[in-house]
């Protein structure tokens, strides 16, 4: 997706746009490896690039955007904890910038998305034992499924505490 006003900085900053645009596409990339929609990564790579917070109207202006797709994009960084956003005394806006703490925003992703997943694996994981009892003549395939299924819910499962651990220990910025 072209990014509209990139373009649109002071003429002293000659790498500016480029170097935003470059942000912009990787971050677009980088979310559509997880199934996020690319303006998520986009609203965060060009907050990631930005020597300054950002409002939301500079963030649908600059990278063309629907109102709606910026709203959601922003509520999702909200709720993995890779934005921080604070308003300001003068104008009352909320300006917002990217957590820069890879533990945060790593664990953010953990406990959002990967933990829950775990968490609720045992119901389903029971669910399609009881489906896979009636597949007929390829029970045996569902099961072997299933009990592959419960493997990688197992290893996901010990694997969450020593990610969290490989992080670091929790600091500020």
């Amino acid at each position: 997706m072209p990014v509209a006003s990139l373009t649109q900085t002071a003429p002293s900053d000659v790498a500016a746009p480029e170097f935003s645009r470059e942000c912009v596409e990787f971050f677009s990339e980088a979310a559509q490896i997880f199934g996020v929609p690319p303006s998520v990564g986009q609203i965060y790579g060009l907050l990631y690039a930005s020597p300054q917070p950002l409002s939301f109207t500079d963030i649908v202006a600059r990278l063309g955007i629907s109102k709606g797709s910026a709203s959601q994009g922003l509520q999702m960084l909200r709720s993995l904890g890779a934005i921080n956003a604070a308003t300001h005394d003068d104008d009352r806006r909320e300006y917002f910038e990217p957590e820069m703490s890879l533990r945060k925003l790593v664990g953010g992703v953990l406990n959002g998305r990967i933990t829950p997943l775990v968490a609720a694996g045992p119901e389903r994981i029971e669910r399609l034992r009881r489906l896979a009892d009636d597949g007929g003549a390829a029970k045996d395939f569902y099961l072997d499924r299933v009990e592959q299924l419960e493997t990688w819910r197992s290893r996901l499962k010990l694997a969450l505490p020593v990610l969290n651990t490989l992080l670091g220990p929790k600091r500020g910025r």
